[in-house]
């Protein structure tokens, strides 16, 4: 057998000992009801695979301290465990994907909102038993709000304030409650609608809705992300090195309005 012939054979062997790893690894569970045939991980049905059950919505503490916001602010409405990602936007020069991945999903434990539900404070607790992870977590999280604008209270599960003590501490740094969103964009709804002259196309009204250049509050779509390339979005530096001609910023879409930039 010449040499040749060995070579070629190994090769061969070779590639089929990868593919049947390859397959091995891509082979998932077995099903119990159908004997032993092996499953992929999208034949595994969601229910069966996973029992739900219902568990409590909040922690001791976190119950807690809802009681105290609610009895210190009863002007404004009050809501847990709200991940970062729906009331938090952010530019898409990167990967969103990337973004959600490292903060995105943290969730806030107590965030304070006025009647329109626009955030104007969060409050985080930390206690005695708070891992170095967590307390890291909740550093980076009190990192991105404050660099939103948003007001961050730390408070401690085993000493909350007073309701009294809390409006105080929370006033003293958002202000008037009446006022703290009062910055946001007013939206000009029309008192009565025209009635249609007969035999008339109607025209409907137009809203005066905010311009591009002013601040939007309405929350990112909790399905927007799934639709984005969850891939690393290079930089203009990279793109420039590798060759690539920078792409034009005036036909890029606008992630919250749909129109181009």
């Amino acid at each position: 057998m010449s040499l040749e012939l060995v070579l070629v054979v190994g090769v061969l062997l070779l590639g089929v000992a990868v593919m049947l790893l390859l397959r091995k690894r891509n082979v998932a569970v077995e099903d119990p009801e159908a004997g032993k045939r092996g499953r992929t991980a999208d034949d595994i049905d969601t229910v069966t695979a996973w029992p739900p059950e219902v568990t409590r919505l909040l922690t001791g503490g976190e119950r807690s301290a809802h009681e105290v916001l609610v009895k210190a602010l009863p002007e404004c409405m009050m809501f847990a465990q709200v991940p970062l990602a729906r009331f938090i936007k952010v530019p898409r020069r990167h990967s969103y994907a990337e973004w959600l991945t490292r903060v995105g999903h943290l969730c806030a434990d107590l965030v304070i909102c006025d009647r329109s539900t626009l955030v104007i404070g969060v409050v985080l607790l930390t206690s005695m038993r708070s891992s170095d992870r967590a307390e890291r977590r909740r550093t980076r999280m009190s990192r991105v709000l404050k660099s939103a604008g948003v007001k961050v209270f730390v408070w401690r599960e085993e000493s909350l304030p007073s309701p009294e003590l809390a409006r105080d501490q929370i006033t003293q740094r958002i202000g008037d409650i009446e006022q703290a969103g009062a910055k946001r964009p007013e939206i000009n709804e029309p008192k009565h609608m025209p009635r249609p002259v007969p035999g008339s196309i109607p025209v409907p009204e137009v809203l005066n809705v905010p311009f591009d250049d002013e601040p939007r509050h309405e929350p990112p779509p909790s399905t927007w992300f799934d639709d984005l390339d969850s891939g690393r979005v290079p930089l203009e530096s990279e793109r420039k090195a590798a060759g690539a001609k920078p792409k034009p910023k005036g036909n890029l879409p606008d992630p919250w309005s749909g129109t181009p930039q």
